[in-house]
């Protein structure tokens, strides 16, 4: 494995003027790969490679299907229940409910390393921080056209958590990017909570045998398809700051995403890239939580993870990041332990 080096002291317009050292102390040249490229931009492109982390990392759907006009109850292991009421899916601008089939997509996020692995971290427009007990995405299509949810239908969701259920989670939904875009990162995308802020039901279904599983989960009448998730705001009181992390120069806005992870509960940050500092911040993290950074990034065909440990956040708040180059196989396997 190649090793790639900081630029120390100097920037890259300096290099051969006002360095002593010799370059190979500092930076490591690639011939004619994107490795050599480390500008920032102010505004990353929807063709940059950071885009591609998406469709490397977003697993498989569940595919089904159900008459939207009878509705349907529909159950998935012991861990995800959806009902649809008849006639709750219409499409847009349509007089009357569709008939037949329609195409079902779900996705279930259950740990930490979905909502990275979707790019769903668990915050609000204004970067309020989330605790989650999960999500899921669900999505209706007739004829190739999405439906949506009639005015005033709702659909009924069961879903499992992996710890045990929170006794006050509330109603969250994805507040998407307009348009959504067709492929790649949804940068504009964040949580927003309903206006009904009552806590969720929550269910255990449990059965004294340690080697058959238990299950844990909420109870959501959804009146959105699409993102949903059962989530509540951390505690307002805790003291927060800003994190900054720190990468070598190949590893810029255009092919890295960095993530902070907490360490005792559910929560998922993205860190921004900031142009003027060249580095990655977030806002709003409690004092001395236990975090550990991740930085995803996609140079050249080539995969990199980088994991900063730290057991609590401090007064000194910029941390430093050195990715490896992995396997595809290598960094979902560390997402999914997450």
């Amino acid at each position: 494995m190649k090793k790639i080096l900081f630029i120390t002291g100097c920037s890259i317009v300096l290099l051969f003027t006002a360095c002593t050292k010799e370059l190979s102390d500092n930076f490591t040249v690639y011939a004619n790969h994107p490795l050599n490229d480390t500008v920032w931009v102010r505004n990353v492109s929807n063709t940059a490679s950071v885009h591609d982390l998406f469709d490397l990392f977003a697993p498989g759907i569940i595919v089904d299907s159900f008459n939207v006009a009878n509705g349907a109850s529909l159950h998935y292991g012991d861990s995800l229940d959806i009902e649809f009421q008849p006639g709750s899916c219409i499409g847009t601008g349509s007089s009357g409910v569709p008939t037949g089939n329609a195409r079902l997509e779900i996705v279930q996020l259950k740990r930490k390393g979905d909502f990275i692995k979707f790019f769903k971290p668990t915050t609000t427009e204004n970067a309020s921080v989330l605790v989650t007990g999960g999500g899921l995405y669900v999505r209706v299509l007739k004829d190739g056209k999405e439906l949506s949810l009639a005015t005033g239908s709702t659909v009924k969701v069961r879903f499992s958590d992996v710890d045990t259920a929170k006794p006050n989670m509330q109603a969250f939904y994805g507040r998407e990017g307009n348009p959504v875009p067709l492929k790649g990162i949804d940068t504009s995308y964040s949580w927003v909570r309903d206006f009904d802020t009552t806590a969720l039901a929550t269910w255990a279904k449990t059965s004294g045998n340690p080697l058959v599983p238990s299950y844990f989960g909420y109870e959501m009448n959804s009146k959105n398809l699409r993102w949903m998730a059962a989530e509540r705001y951390i505690d307002s009181t805790q003291p927060k700051t800003k994190i900054t992390a720190i990468l070598s120069p190949n590893f810029t806005n255009k092919n890295t995403a960095v993530f902070a992870v907490f360490a005792n509960q559910k929560t998922v940050v993205n860190l921004h890239g900031d142009y003027p500092s060249r580095s990655f911040f977030a806002n709003n993290i409690p004092l001395r939580t236990g975090i550990k950074l991740i930085s995803l990034s996609y140079i050249g065909g080539d995969l990199y993870l980088g994991v900063k440990e730290i057991s609590s956040v401090a007064t000194v708040t910029s941390y430093t990041i050195l990715p490896e180059k992995k396997s595809l196989k290598d960094i979902l396997t560390f997402l999914n332990s997450l």
